[in-house]
């Protein structure tokens, strides 16, 4: 069978982190979310159709550094007009009765994955397969009707929901369906859409069975979901690199450690962590349990991390504290700079996404951090904020609200509160 997955969206929701980071790549136990989908699929394909569009070259440029037991052939989705439209313009390299079709924000863990694709393989060529997930807000998905077993419809969106099942983004789809588009009309959105194309096909007869994904789902939609995510995959992580106690080093419960990691006396790691090569920790330094390190990220001495992931490239100044947040690449902590994850009244912490004030779900969350934001010495920032790319924070200063990209945010001492942007300044006293 082949293998077809989307990649080419930009997800703008999880800006900044996704501003110029293809969403597919971000870390998620410490690979790419797409690796997660790869991996899984090395003993069912023999080919797999990557839909490529923003950032396109980060993604082609990471996969063909590892050497995959399948084809890869690349399709540039030049405009983005919709899942469905994704699937159609494959329609010439897909040659298997069947294929497998992902979307490539989703993150499953590798259990449901392999039985999601044996299910599949037993299932074709008669029945398709489609995963469902249970989820508390059907109403935002695209809920799942189904009747023994077999999917009956997809209802996009409903906001009266007939069930807490949607479509997890995983699934098994007929060659035949090519044969319906031109009998489905673009929707209101202007684009077309993968679950009409399905509808269609259940009324033309085709039958598709449903998968119950058993473990962890998320759809990547919201900064915070990358955190749920990695920590969900991270409580499968088994494998040790060094001994508990090494040069000063100790170690306690799984932990991954890549090639070229310099760890100094006193760093003391919590599993389950994944560091990347490169990384340089220490002397003196604390990293707790689902934290990431990226590629040649710089800690310096008693800094302490928690639940958090750090991108490439990152230095963090000694005495500084991160918990529960997402940094991006090429950002320098100053020195003693703090991180708040917890408000006083520990309430429910809101975030603002795209001109809206959302909760996230979480009392326990700090700040996303856009690539190549700094701060100056003994910063201090608030739970829920998010920094913008290129941002830079001024020494003892602290951030209570969303910091825009490109602007320098810091506290005068006579003028009160500062924010300068392209030349401009304002005064907030």
């Amino acid at each position: 069978m082949e293998a077809l997955i989307l990649t080419a969206g930009k997800g703008t929701r999880l800006n900044p982190i996704t501003n110029k980071f293809p969403k597919p790549l971000i870390p998620i136990g410490g690979k790419p979310i797409l690796f997660h989908i790869l991996d899984n699929l090395k003993n069912h394909v023999d080919k797999v159709i990557l839909v490529i569009g923003f950032e396109a070259d980060q993604i082609q440029r990471r996969v063909e550094k590892y050497d995959f037991p399948f084809k890869i052939e690349w399709v540039n989705q030049k405009e983005q007009l919709g899942t469905g439209h994704a699937v159609q313009i494959c329609k010439n390299l897909i040659n298997s009765e069947m294929f497998f079709m992902f979307y490539g924000d989703i993150f499953a863990l590798s259990k449901d994955i392999s039985s999601f694709l044996e299910v599949s393989v037993k299932n074709a060529p008669k029945l398709g397969t489609f995963a469902a997930a249970k989820v508390p807000n059907p109403e935002i998905y695209g809920c799942l009707e189904f009747k023994n077993d077999l999917l009956v419809k997809i209802h996009e969106k409903s906001p009266k929901p007939i069930s807490n099942m949607i479509n997890a983004g995983i699934m098994t789809l007929p060659r035949a369906i090519f044969d319906l588009y031109p009998r489905i009309a673009v929707s209101p959105r202007g684009e077309i859409e993968l679950p009409d194309i399905v509808n269609m096909a259940i009324l033309k007869g085709f039958e598709f069975s449903v998968f119950l994904i058993k473990e962890h789902w998320t759809d990547i939609g919201y900064p915070w979901h990358i955190l749920e995510a990695n920590e969900a995959s991270m409580k499968e992580l088994v494998q040790r690199t060094l001994e508990p106690k090494l040069n000063g080093v100790n170690i306690e419960g799984p932990v991954e450690i890549k090639n070229h990691v310099d760890l100094k006396p006193g760093v003391y790691i919590q599993g389950p962590v994944c560091i990347d090569e490169g990384a340089f920790i220490g002397p003196n330094c604390y990293i707790r349990p689902y934290s990431y390190i990226g590629k040649h990220v710089k800690i310096g001495n008693a800094v302490e991390i928690k639940n958090s992931i750090i991108l490439d490239n990152t230095t963090i100044g000694h005495l500084t504290y991160i918990g529960d947040s997402v940094i991006g690449r090429n950002c320098n902590f100053g020195a003693g700079t703090k991180v708040a994850n917890l408000k006083l009244e520990k309430n429910e912490i809101k975030m603002n996404i795209k001109g809206e004030r959302l909760q996230t779900g979480h009392r326990k969350l700090g700040i996303i951090m856009g690539d190549g934001v700094s701060t100056g010495i003994n910063a201090s920032l608030m739970p829920g904020v998010i920094l913008g790319e290129n941002s830079q924070i001024g020494a003892h200063t602290l951030v209570t609200t969303d910091v825009p990209a490109n602007t320098i945010y810091y506290f005068d001492t006579k003028k009160g509160l500062m924010i300068k942007k392209l030349g401009k300044s304002r005064n907030d006293k």
